[in-house]
């Protein structure tokens, strides 16, 4: 034991010990100094020689994109860029690897410092001419000097990850760690060694003992027996005999009993007895009242629910006729409730719900009630009052809950959205009022307004978003052509081939004119049509790509998903069917799925994209770049291809953050082998500037707009008629 504990001490300190000296980097990777002092200066010294390079030639020659040796150095330097990043991939890998394993970064390492030389040498040769300015004339010399001694100082590096230079844990590890545990397991065995041989020493011990207490334990049992027998017999003739005449005395006086009394000749007990029974009456009375209340409140807040609101809203209506007053409904929602409670927990939302709760105790005067409804749903009755006295409170509550909020370690900030009905001028009875104030809270939800007092042109629209759901659920029942499918061209932007189209919905509603494809969606969203309209989408889609493969094979067609549609675990199956019954190959269909819908539910989104992903169909994120997600996270996912959202392609013209988040998230892209589409593409210079950012394919007005498919396949049969001429 004692050899165990001083090794297990010395283990203990050498573990310590490299837990410190981890947190040093440079003892951790000694080679990082080198990297930083070495490599750094040859990288640097080459980004500024291009960077003078190119600054002269633009000078000189009045233009970047006219110049051809402003693009055959700034060549160069795009392929010096993504050396770099090769070698900061392969320095990570390294740090991760224990093992001296060859990569592919590597390899590209090679490849591209033999294209730089050879882009290098074609410039030295235009010097050798004269057509080189001063300062490019020395940006070259130092390129070429540059690019030569980075190159040799990474072969050194590679020789030094050989050694044991390159992790000092690793020979820490083997060298005090692993021998000292080693020798602590060998102190354990000993010890096991010792504990067997006792043990067998004192079996024979421990086996008497247990026979002389068996022994024991028959003798006792014997004289418990006996003891219980004796027990019973006290306890018959003094609990249970007068236990059953207190039971026929409490049965001929009936149930209904204030106090219960029997004559006075009972014994002590049977009195104390009887006490018992009476305080137990009371309280079972006492909790009679509570289950009462906890009917009528809620049990998170204490405020009253809705129930009791109902209650107390009839007496108030009541009130108010009686005294010709008016009085006011709010309902109140929280706004993005159900965010606190996906990412922070249920206990975090129900902590929220509380304190909510407290700020609207603190608003209401004696005569007003405040109610939670349910979720995260409150109400608040105001009697005698009138519109302005309702503004005035209505805008002391928004301030009140509005303000931050402490919740265990996070600081919440909290709205809600409040719909306001007065009696009675928006209603005669408590239904009317709930029911207009909830379309009120709705519309203040919608136009993202802090309140809205009811206006009955809100049911208008209320009854106009029935109108049209109930319209589209009839055309998706008969199929009578005012739902349709717009086709949009996809072009590679290297040589302008039409590679696909993206199939984008169109409803021309013969009352309502044009309803926009963000419309249906919502609509269908919220009524549970998600699932038909996308199946619709998705038939007529395909049917389309089938009928045009015999002239087109190459053409393939896109279709945008819906966020519900990836919480469908039916999806693939009804894909696949789909793709058999019109005969199209799986790699003909790609399907789009923003970024948001994709982190609304991760785990299932990526379950059903990978049963997708399985089945060979093509699969890109859409709208990239306007939802919260990353190409760290977007990684795992098995997407093909990702469209960078058009708000950035637009813009990016005029706008160099948006170039910067255009040009970094192709290469990013690239790097993780995903193709990149550009949406929104509206002029020939964006064209031009994509193209040169090697972003892969785009589309947009300015290559075509989006068609039927008549249209379509007219534009199409047109244009490769011009092509060939």
């Amino acid at each position: 034991v004692h050899d165990f504990e001083e090794d297990f001490g010395i283990l203990k300190q050498d573990i310590l010990a490299l837990m410190e000296l981890r947190k040093d980097p440079e003892w951790q990777y000694p080679m990082l100094p080198f990297i930083g002092r070495t490599l750094l200066e040859s990288n640097d010294e080459f980004e500024l020689a291009a960077n003078l390079a190119l600054y002269e030639i633009e000078a000189e020659e009045g233009g970047k994109y006219t110049s051809r040796l402003y693009r055959q150095v700034d060549e160069v330097r795009d392929l010096w860029r993504e050396m770099i990043l090769n070698f900061r991939a392969i320095i990570i890998r390294f740090a991760g690897l224990s093992a001296h394993q060859e990569i592919s970064q590597e390899d590209n390492i090679r490849i591209l410092h033999e294209q730089i030389l050879d882009r290098l040498a074609g410039l030295e040769k235009l010097k050798e001419k004269g057509l080189l300015g001063f300062e490019t004339e020395a940006a070259l010399e130092t390129m070429q000097y540059r690019a030569r001694k980075w190159y040799r100082d990474y072969q050194e590096l590679k020789k030094l990850r050989q050694t044991n230079v390159w992790r000092a844990d690793l020979q820490y590890l083997n060298e005090k760690i692993r021998p000292m545990q080693a020798q602590v397991f060998n102190d354990l065995h000993d010890m096991e060694k010792e504990m067997v041989a006792w043990s067998s020493r004192n079996a024979t011990k421990v086996e008497e003992a247990a026979t002389k207490i068996n022994l024991g334990l028959w003798a006792l049992s014997a004289i418990a027996i006996g003891l219980l027998l004796l027990i019973y017999y006290m306890l018959h003739r003094l609990v249970l005999a007068p236990l059953a005449r207190i039971a026929e005395t409490i049965s001929s006086e009936g149930r209904n009993i204030e106090d219960l009394s029997l004559p006075g000749r009972g014994s002590r007990e049977v009195h104390t007895l009887i006490h018992a029974f009476n305080s137990l009456r009371r309280q079972i009375h006492q909790r009679q009242i509570a289950l009462q209340h906890q009917a009528l409140s809620d049990a998170l807040t204490g405020l009253p629910n809705r129930a009791l609101l109902q209650d107390r809203l009839e007496q108030a209506v009541h009130m108010a006729h009686r005294q010709n007053t008016r009085l006011a409904v709010l309902l109140l929602d929280l706004d993005r409730f159900k965010e606190i409670n996906d990412t922070l927990g249920h206990p975090t939302g129900d902590n929220v719900l509380q304190q909510v709760g407290s700020r609207l105790l603190e608003c209401i005067g004696e005569a007003d009630t405040v109610a939670r409804l349910g979720g995260d749903e409150f109400a608040i009755i105001v009697p005698d009052t009138d519109t302005e006295q309702i503004r005035q409170f209505v805008e002391c509550v928004h301030r009140t809950i509005d303000q931050k909020m402490d919740v265990e370690s996070h600081r919440l900030y909290v709205s809600a959205s409040i719909g306001i009905a007065m009696y009675p001028s928006h209603g005669a009875d408590p239904m009317t009022l709930i029911r207009h104030a909830d379309i009120a809270m709705y519309a203040a939800k919608r136009n993202n307004r802090p309140w809205v007092m009811y206006d009955a042109s809100l049911d208008e629209q209320t009854v106009d978003n029935l109108s049209l759901l109930g319209d589209l659920r009839a055309e998706l029942e008969t199929a009578s052509g005012q739902l349709q499918l717009y086709y949009q061209p996809q072009f590679t932007l290297l040589d302008r081939t039409v590679t696909g189209v993206e199939a984008l919905l169109r409803w021309e509603h013969p009352q309502h004119g044009f309803v926009s494809p963000e419309v249906v969606v919502s609509l269908a969203e919220k009524t549970g049509l998600i699932a038909d309209l996308s199946g619709w989408v998705l038939d007529t889609a395909i049917a389309a790509c089938a009928s045009w493969q015999r002239h087109h094979p190459d053409l393939k067609v896109s279709v945008n998903l819906s966020a519900m549609n990836l919480q469908d675990p039916g999806l693939p199956a009804m894909i696949d069917t789909l793709l058999a019954r019109h005969g199209l190959e799986p790699q003909q269909l790609s399907l789009e799925i923003t970024e948001s819908a994709v982190m609304s539910d991760p785990v299932r989104a990526r379950e059903v994209l990978q049963m997708l992903s399985t089945m060979g169909l093509e699969l890109v994120i859409d709208d990239y770049g306007t939802g919260f997600s990353s190409l760290a996270y977007l990684k795992l996912l098995p997407v093909n291809s990702l469209k960078i959202d058009k708000s950035f392609v637009i813009e990016m013209q005029d706008d160099e953050n948006d170039a910067i988040i255009v040009r970094s998230t192709i290469d990013l892209a690239h790097n993780l082998g995903l193709t990149v589409i550009a949406e929104g593409v509206e002029s020939p210079q964006a064209a031009l500037m994509l193209r040169q950012q090697r972003c892969d394919a785009a589309q947009g007005f300015h290559f075509a707009r989006p068609m039927p498919k008549a249209d379509f396949l007219l534009w199409l049969t047109t244009r490769q008629a011009l092509v060939v001429t």
